[in-house]
C-alpha cells in the first residue's frame, strides 16, 4: 500500500470513530447525529430548500423529506413559501429547533477540546493550515465549493 491509499484509509477511519462516537454521545442525551446535522445546516444558513440540503449532506431528496418531516412533526423546523420559486418550500428552524442547536454546542464543543487536546497548539495549526489545503485541492479536483457552513 503506498503513502496515498494508508492517507486515505487513516482519514477515512478517523472520520467513521468521530461520527460514531460523537453519534453516541449525542444519543445518549436524546438526540441523534442525523437529526442534529439537519438542524445545524438549517441554523447556518438561516432558510434553505430541501434540494438544497440533499447536494449539501449527499444524501437522497426522499431522505432529506423523510427527515424534515420528522423534525417538522417534532417542531423543530417549518416549511415556508419560497419567494423565487412557487413550487419549493423554504426550510427554517422554529425557536425550538433553535434551541436544540444551542443546547447540542456544549457538547460539539467538548468533544473537540477533549479530541484536540492530543495535539500542542503547533500542531493543531498545522493542522488547520493542511486541511485548508486539501480543501482547496479538493475544490480545484472538483467537488462542491458551496457548502454551507
Amino acid at each position: 500500500m503506498n503513502i496515498e491509499q494508508e492517507l486515505l484509509e487513516q482519514m477515512r477511519d478517523l472520520h467513521m470513530r468521530m461520527h460514531r462516537l460523537f453519534n453516541d454521545r449525542v444519543r445518549e442525551r436524546g438526540a441523534s447525529l442525523a437529526q442534529l446535522k439537519l438542524l445545524m445546516l438549517v441554523d447556518r444558513a438561516g432558510s434553505i430548500r430541501s434540494t438544497d440540503i440533499a447536494d449539501t449532506l449527499g444524501q437522497a431528496p426522499r431522505t432529506v423529506t423523510e427527515a424534515v418531516d420528522a423534525a417538522e412533526r417534532d417542531g423543530l423546523v417549518i416549511r415556508q413559501p419560497d419567494p423565487n420559486d412557487r413550487r419549493a418550500k423554504r426550510i427554517s428552524l422554529t425557536p425550538a429547533g433553535q434551541q436544540v442547536v444551542q443546547d447540542a454546542a456544549p457538547q460539539r464543543d467538548a468533544f473537540a477540546a477533549e479530541f484536540f487536546e492530543a495535539l500542542s497548539g503547533a500542531d493543531r495549526e498545522e493542522f488547520l493550515r493542511l486541511l485548508k489545503k486539501l480543501n482547496d485541492r479538493i475544490i480545484e479536483m472538483g467537488a462542491p465549493e458551496g457548502l454551507i457552513r
